[in-house]
């Protein structure tokens, strides 16, 4: 205890010093802050984005990477000459398509079906992208067995597709030879859903995939590979959904970059968001920042809090950014966040505010709101602070990389509150000193002086004190919501009646939590089983 008090003291000491200096130079806390928020800011064009799944959600030193590393020393993929899809053990670089009927006839085995694929596959193979420069198909980027690239046999069954379709030729299930080309057909690699008579012969075939495997050898064509992909589901999403090219087939698509797309279409859309957000609270900040008295009013201090926040939260992502921390989409979250801790110190520090004595000068008065918000503002953000700094020992690269961001948005947050919005309260303390309006900053008359002014002066501009009778009690009417705070609110949580009833309200709270806990974990371990055994 007596260390605490000694932390105490120091505190309120070192802020008391700090609050004065800004209340005498609020011009020099109010400019530097914005030039540092720019020169931060500059870091974006050094931002990286990072939308790798499998980094960012699995843990660096999992089970599952060190059994795949161990696979890979001796059953090493090889891309460029001796591909096998069976030593496959990551996603690597691929195109896959799913195509089901689109007509009445759910069976794909007919020859106008099969016509559309040799159609697709033709587009596919042709499509054209470009990489530094250079142009690329897929023959030139795709993975080989000796000098032939991955093909898709089964589309070879076009040469027997008529006997099939007049049931003249039946294909056997699981493995047939093409008596044309003598291609050994592994259906069950290409067909999905099939309906398979007692005899091992195919009666009909729901689905059909397709798959295109790219060279991922090198980082250049890996890289060369990720454009490919990126063609290859915008020509898919071309030829289906903008120009309706096929009678016969629906396409589903699917790449390796596929999820990474997802979850950046997911990122993006919470953009939206931000400006309906940030209204919200910047709209809850001002409203609850303001008075009956259009003096002490401080509406504008309400969005300047936001303001810090946000300054604070651009600059720390800037630095993070200089720092060469990869930027994740998770990293949006942050600006809500750190509003919420902004408006938060922004209350504290106002709260402060009016309980200092009006008759004091601005220096003092900025002095003693610092001291006194000091303990408050310094552990709220020291505890998120070390709350940030612990997720960054996280195995989860996705969580260190949010921890990182959001733990120097805090800091930077709480010098920036001290800074720049602490200026923004000495001004406003100046024009408060004035009596000037604390919308239109016009010098107005006090409530006792504004009797004889019409209704609309004395409701919309009327406020501050007379400086001949500053203690005049018609001037100085407390805020109504510490009133009903303190003499209320207060009053109403020190009834027994009323304890009982909270102590029971959370009783109930826990218990339904502790039931529902308790009920998904039962019902985990039912489903846990059964989901294992359909997946495998």
């Amino acid at each position: 205890m007596v260390g605490l008090r000694i932390v105490d003291r120091n505190l309120n000491k070192a802020f008391y010093k700090l609050g004065y200096t800004v209340g005498q130079h609020p011009g020099y806390f109010l400019i530097v802050p914005i030039l540092l928020t720019l020169l931060g800011m500059t870091g974006y064009q050094r931002i990286h984005n990072n939308i790798d799944p499998e980094y960012l959600f699995s843990p660096l030193n999992g089970a599952g990477k060190y059994e795949r590393a161990v696979v890979e020393s001796f059953f090493k993929v090889n891309y460029s000459s001796r591909f096998s899809v069976s030593r496959i053990t990551r996603a690597g670089r691929f195109g896959r398509v799913i195509l089901t009927s689109k007509d009445g006839d759910k069976n794909m085995l007919r020859v106008n079906v099969w016509k559309e694929l040799r159609l697709l596959d033709g587009y596919i193979q042709n499509m054209t992208i470009t990489y530094d420069d250079v142009e690329y198909t897929y023959k030139d980027i795709c993975a080989r067995w000796l000098t032939d690239c991955f093909n898709n046999d089964i589309l070879n069954l076009d040469y027997i597709m008529e006997d099939v379709e007049k049931k003249t030729l039946n294909l056997t299930f699981p493995l047939m030879f093409n008596p044309v080309t003598w291609d050994a057909h592994a259906f069950p690699v290409f067909f999905g859903g099939s309906e398979v008579s007692e005899d091992g012969l195919i009666i009909s075939v729901p689905s059909v995939q397709l798959v295109y495997f790219g060279n991922a050898d090198t980082k250049k064509y890996d890289q060369i590979g990720a454009v490919w992909e990126d063609g290859f589901l915008d020509l898919i999403e071309k030829i289906q959904d903008k120009e309706n090219r096929f009678k016969h087939i629906r396409i589903a698509r699917f790449s390796s970059r596929t999820l990474d797309h997802e979850l950046e279409k997911n990122t993006k859309s919470v953009v939206p968001y931000f400006t309906s957000t940030f209204a919200i609270m910047a709209i809850f900040s001002v409203v609850t920042c303001m008075m009956c008295d259009w003096v002490r009013s401080k509406p504008y201090l309400g969005l300047l809090g936001n303001l810090s926040a946000a300054m604070a939260t651009l600059c720390a992502f800037g630095v993070c950014m200089y720092a060469g921390v990869d930027f994740i989409g998770l990293n949006l979250a942050a600006p809500f966040l750190m509003i919420g801790i902004g408006i938060d110190d922004t209350f504290v520090m106002l709260a402060a505010w009016r309980r200092t004595s009006i008759k004091s000068p601005v220096p003092v008065r900025m002095a003693e709101m610092l001291s006194e918000a000091a303990v408050s503002i310094t552990i709220t953000s020291v505890t998120d602070f070390f709350s940030f700094w612990i997720g960054i020992f996280s195995p989860f690269p996705s969580v260190t990389i949010f921890c990182i961001y959001s733990g120097a948005a805090t800091v930077l947050l709480f010098i920036w509150h001290l800074t720049f919005f602490a200026a923004c309260v000495a001004l406003s303390g100046y024009c408060e000193q004035k009596n000037l309006h604390s919308i239109f900053c016009f010098k107005v008359l006090p409530k006792s002086q504004s009797q004889k002014k019409n209704f609309l002066y004395r409701w919309f501009c009327s406020g501050g004190v007379d400086p001949n009778d500053i203690d005049n009690p018609q001037d100085n009417k407390e805020h109504g919501f510490m009133v009903f705070f303190r003499d209320y609110f207060g009053a109403m949580l020190n009834n027994g009646c009323v304890k009982f009833l909270v102590i029971l309200v959370f009783g109930v709270y826990l218990l339904g939590l502790v039931m529902a806990l308790l009920k998904y974990k039962k019902v985990w371990k039912e489903e846990r089983l059964p989901k294992t055994i359909l997946t495998l």
